[in-house]
């Protein structure tokens, strides 16, 4: 009987898994320093992801205000992107231990041939639990972690990287169940334009 039990908790938590890869190679998420360099020196990647949303139209920001600088932005310039799992602790702005992988895979990426001459933008995402103006300004101190982290660690000049925090603003999913809003949970990172 414990047999039994047991299979059918492995076999729930590797459907779990595979769905939730399956779900996020849909949404344009990378993890290896090909895929980051191949997202972002792709033409129109923007515009791939929102085609795969099927349907789901996130709110748009075009103005908001972060450390008493507003900041005006347009969802109609197309920038090549890539989402990336990278995780923090609960209320934090901490990256996790595992998410090292990526930021190393990424920090290689920034520095390749294909991408050392472009201008690079970090935009963190929360999921919508929290308060509004809480989650901008995680995800804002989120995005700004992992940029000191790749200045510190990787050699790659502060003026290359630019931050941005949406906070709850522009879901990939709708935030009505945990998977979703773990997906919700990520970091984007943009090529906008040559140095």
């Amino acid at each position: 009987m414990k047999t039994v039990f047991t299979f059918t908790l492995m076999f729930i938590f590797i459907v779990i898994v595979m769905c939730n890869n399956a779900l996020s190679d849909d949404l344009n998420f990378e993890d290896t320093e090909e895929g980051i360099i191949k997202a972002l020196t792709k033409e129109n990647a923007k515009t791939k992801i929102k085609a795969k949303t099927r349907g789901f139209k996130p709110r748009s920001i075009n103005k908001k205000e972060v450390r008493g600088v507003t900041v005006v932005s347009d969802d109609d310039i197309e920038e090549p992107s890539v989402n990336l799992k990278i995780e923090f602790d609960v209320n934090s702005y901490s990256i996790r231990s595992d998410s090292f992988y990526v930021l190393g895979n990424l920090g290689r990426a920034l520095q390749s041939e294909e991408l050392k001459g472009k201008k690079i933008i970090i935009k963190g995402h929360t999921d919508s639990d929290g308060d509004t103006d809480y989650n901008m300004k995680l995800s804002f101190n989120r995005a700004n972690t992992v940029k000191s982290y790749l200045v510190n660690n990787f050699s790659i000049s502060k003026s290359k990287i630019s931050v941005l925090g949406y906070g709850e603003s522009k879901p990939l999913r709708p935030n009505t169940n945990s998977i979703n809003k773990q997906l919700n949970r990520r970091v984007e990172i943009a090529v906008s334009g040559d140095l």
